[in-house]
């Protein structure tokens, strides 16, 4: 691996830790909010602009949020073969098509 790109590899990683984190941070608010949404009977949702109070509905959106921390959980602590191991796929296949 030549010297620029393992620098734009490891700019990659550092950014994917960062969205990590931020994934983490906002997506455990918004499960928090969803679930305190689920919980009470008369909290409306909006589903495609339509208010709704069905139950489903709420715990669809609660199970939808809950994925967003759990990615940001991979990003931030997934190891760091595997991740320069995709950037450099990625920026390689980038890099050819342009």
């Amino acid at each position: 691996m030549d010297e620029e790109l393992k620098k734009q590899v490891d700019v990659v990683v550092g950014l994917s830790r960062l969205a990590g984190g931020m994934l983490i941070i906002i997506g455990s608010i918004l499960v928090f909010f969803f679930i305190q949404a689920a919980q009470d009977p008369n909290a409306a949702i909006e589903i495609n602009g339509v208010p709704t109070k069905d139950f489903t509905a709420k715990v669809g959106s609660v199970i939808f949020t809950a994925l967003f921390p759990l990615f940001g959980i991979f990003l931030s602590f997934a190891p760091n073969n595997l991740l320069e191991k995709w950037a450099t796929k990625i920026i390689l296949l980038i890099s050819n098509k342009a």
